[in-house]
């Protein structure tokens, strides 16, 4: 399944032209550093190793996501099967998550999205072996994907706090009193002070930025059912009788270790809500729900048919919704086929406008506006030239 995940970004993540994000995040690869005001510092460094090993092709520099993508795929089902999952349950659990619609977007671009589900899912999988299990070493393993992760995206974080949560919801105190677990948290916040200092030394640049975000409105701001509404839909709605059933499999009564995948989701659904988050901020935790709901419906359904009925359901709502997801059609038969289905991805950005969805709509025009404002660099007077400077709107015109 992670083979199957690798390959369809392979086959497709060449289309269209660079997305804004990852022009930006190359340019930031030009200039190494610890932090900077919009985003964690490991993405940078990946941005420059990818460009570095592979080229700077569309295919060279998404090949790091997708082998991500592939990770997150190989981690749901080792969580599924440490559950006590057989085959029917890891894959059930794999194929929802190959085919989410958000897993698909996000793993085709140059992006912290791309990592987050593989550090959030692997760093669950570690700490509820070492709290189910007592692997108590395995802490020091769930520092070091946790520490990682805030270097990839600040807002793992949130993830870290909903975890604690469930960690004492769901009644597992006696970790609280494992020297690991505190030697793993030593080693996650030692792999954060880097990041930490630069802040400090840049006036919490980023604190600053999200303040300015939040007070001009830049995100779409959606209300509680609007939120979960839109969990369904970028998850594929069939994929709901999977990770739904994975919820309530960890709350039920008698889920045991369990309990604690299902109130670290509750606790981060709470926060996100909260915070007004874009929907998609809660996305890298479903691949845990997806683990728990493929359990489920093993126990449920003894004969493999029923399984099989919704396994082929799923994939038939993936590939209908696959062509707003991957690259796979021409710009105006994407529209076309958006207008014959009646929908399109929900927008995060209320400034955005255009007939594309947002993630394929800022694939395009970038060389048409630089080629414009080199036309006008190149006309300049020495003189002047060699004293101006150009004025962009935004991190992705001013990466291009």
């Amino acid at each position: 399944m992670a083979a199957v995940k690798l390959l369809m970004h392979l086959l497709t993540n060449g289309q269209y032209g660079y997305f804004r994000d990852e022009l930006y995040y190359l340019a930031c690869g030009e200039h190494l550093d610890w932090g900077y005001p919009d985003c964690a510092p490991l993405i940078a460094l990946l941005a420059w190793t990818g460009r570095h090993l592979f080229g700077e092709s569309l295919q060279a520099i998404r090949f790091l996501p997708a082998l991500a993508g592939a990770g997150m795929v190989f981690m749901t089902g080792l969580l599924t099967r440490d559950m006590g999952g057989r085959g029917g349950a890891i894959f059930l659990a794999c194929l929802g998550v190959v085919c989410a619609p958000i897993y698909l977007i996000s793993d085709t671009l140059l992006s912290m999205n791309a990592f987050e589900p593989l550090f959030w899912t692997g760093c669950l999988w570690l700490v509820w072996r070492a709290a189910e299990r007592g692997d108590s070493h395995l802490w020091i393993w769930a520092g070091v994907l946790a520490g990682l992760g805030l270097e990839n995206k600040h807002s793992t974080a949130f993830f870290l706090v909903a975890l604690a949560a469930g960690i004492l919801l769901s009644g597992r105190w006696r970790v609280i009193r494992d020297p690991w677990m505190w030697a793993g948290l030593g080693i996650a916040l030692l792999l954060l002070l880097p990041n930490l200092v630069w802040q400090y030394l840049h006036g919490w640049a980023t604190l600053e930025l999200l303040r300015n975000v939040q007070r001009i409105h830049k995100n779409v701001e959606l209300t509680p059912w609007a939120f979960v509404g839109q969990q369904v839909f970028i998850l594929l709605p069939t994929s709901a009788l999977v990770w739904a059933a994975g919820l309530w499999r960890s709350l039920r009564r008698g889920a045991g270790g369990l309990r604690l995948i299902g109130w670290t989701y509750l606790a981060l659904l709470a926060i996100m809500i909260v915070m007004k988050a874009k929907h998609y901020y809660l996305a890298p935790i479903y691949p845990a729900l997806f683990a728990a709901g493929g359990l489920w419906w093993e126990e449920l359904t003894p004969k493999r048919w029923p399984r099989r009925v919704l396994a082929g359901l799923i994939a038939a709502t993936g590939a209908l919704f696959l062509p707003m997801a991957l690259p796979v059609l021409a710009p105006a038969r994407l529209v076309a086929f958006q207008e014959a289905l009646g929908t399109a991805p929900p927008k995060t950005e209320v400034a955005h406008e255009g007939p594309l969805p947002q993630h394929f709509g800022d694939m395009f025009g970038w060389p048409e506006m630089v080629a414009a404002v080199a036309r006008v660099w190149d006309a300049l007077p020495p003189a002047d030239r060699a004293r101006a400077a150009i004025l962009a709107g935004n991190y992705g015109e001013a990466g291009a």
